[in-house]
């Protein structure tokens, strides 16, 4: 049996929300203690309105972590729900399945999970070392805190889950099992995908080769640098990031406003880059979100309505992959699009959802327990056999 968490020498972890957290924050002199104060200072959902948490911090000794509390089941996007991750979202993606009879089969499927996960309230979490992205990126920190940080958390939040997302084994082999120690339980999440900048073996690729010569080539667009943007951007980035994470994939992503892209692009909270056309317009971007010398992209967006020939897509990626090559990064370029990612030389790996419930009622921790022992024997096939 597995040891509940203890606590360490230092003190009893603080929680804090709004002003006080962003003070916290802003003197933590964490590298991305810039970015989670403007979660802190502002209204969630007038960043994101389908963002529907409280956000706060929870201090350990001298570092800060970004906390978010959640609790409306079913109505929060995907870096923020579980529900949304694994029914909504699934349920939204239906008709990529070719057979009308694995379409119903897995409608059936999913709306009895369905039915249990509200049950037990499965979105009723308090979720720690959260971006509210996509793609967390953790700290190096994260399991000599989580002992502490999650006896402090259950005590603070007794009726909620605590939750870690986006957890693999690409950078610390054993962190995995490290919180399985610390009495996480592990639920197989998405396959996701790296590109080592420090060793750039992917620029020999064939494909990568193709579409930075096509990048190179570009005669009617020009490649637009970080600090060359222009205020009147904002609503074209904004627009162009709608067309294609919301319009063309799915409302459950992050509904990004442009007071978030404001603030991101004019005070680097993001690293953007993007193509502008010859005549000033503006038709791909992709944003950086970076934590020491790990980077992912959880903002990309191009006017899907102009003709696919411009390839905008591998446009972008060739100038990300350009990127990480020159600055040695590490990027974890998330899920989806497995085919292509492969093609260009990246290495797969699966990602899991921590949870910590060993503090609640049996009628709560069976929902987590029944989703864990799906998704880790089935769904984990699934992930690694259709290469998604």
């Amino acid at each position: 049996m597995r040891a509940a968490p203890t606590e360490e020498s230092g003190g009893e972890p603080e929680v804090a929300f709004g002003a006080e957290a962003a003070q916290w924050m802003r003197a933590s002199g964490d590298d991305g203690a810039a970015y989670w104060s403007f979660f802190l200072e502002n209204s969630v959902r007038t960043l994101a309105p389908n963002l529907r948490v409280k956000a706060g911090v929870v201090r350990c000794r001298e570092r800060i972590w970004p906390l978010t509390v959640e609790g409306e089941l079913g109505e929060n996007s995907y870096p923020c729900s579980l529900f949304t991750q694994y029914v909504r979202y699934p349920l939204a993606e239906l008709s990529l399945l070719k057979s009308k009879w694995a379409q119903a089969g897995a409608w059936s499927a999913l709306q009895f999970l369905g039915v249990g996960l509200r049950f037990g309230q499965v979105d009723q979490t308090v979720q720690w070392s959260s971006s509210l992205l996509s793609t967390n990126l953790h700290g190096s920190d994260l399991v000599k805190d989580a002992p502490t940080v999650t006896t402090a958390l259950t005590k603070q939040f007794p009726n909620h889950a605590i939750l870690l997302k986006n957890i693999h084994a690409f950078e610390d082999p054993e962190l995995p099992s490290r919180l399985e120690a610390c009495g996480y339980d592990l639920i197989t999440s998405r396959q996701i995908y790296f590109f080592d900048g420090k060793n750039p073996e992917f620029l020999s690729r064939s494909d990568v080769k193709r579409d930075l010569k096509a990048l190179r080539a570009l005669k009617s667009y020009s490649v637009v640098e970080s600090d060359s943007f222009f205020p009147e951007d904002i609503p074209r980035i904004t627009a162009l990031y709608r067309m294609l994470y919301l319009e063309k994939h799915s409302y459950l992503n992050p509904q990004y406003t442009e007071k978030f892209v404001a603030r991101a692009l004019n005070e680097r909270l993001l690293e953007f880059r993007g193509l502008r056309h010859e005549s000033g317009r503006l038709d791909a971007v992709f944003a950086c979100f970076q934590k020491g010398r790990v980077t992912t992209t959880p903002f990309i967006g191009y006017d899907t309505t102009l003709t696919i020939d411009t390839g905008f897509y591998r446009l972008l990626v060739a100038m990300l992959l350009k990127r990480v090559a020159e600055q040695r990064l590490l990027l974890n370029y998330s899920s989806g699009a497995g085919e292509f990612k492969r093609r260009r030389g990246a290495q797969a790996g699966l990602e899991w959802n921590a949870v910590y419930v060993r503090h609640l009622p049996p009628d709560r921790r069976i929902p987590y327990q029944v989703l864990g022992a799906l998704m880790n024997r089935w769904g984990k096939r699934f992930l690694v056999e259709n290469g998604v």
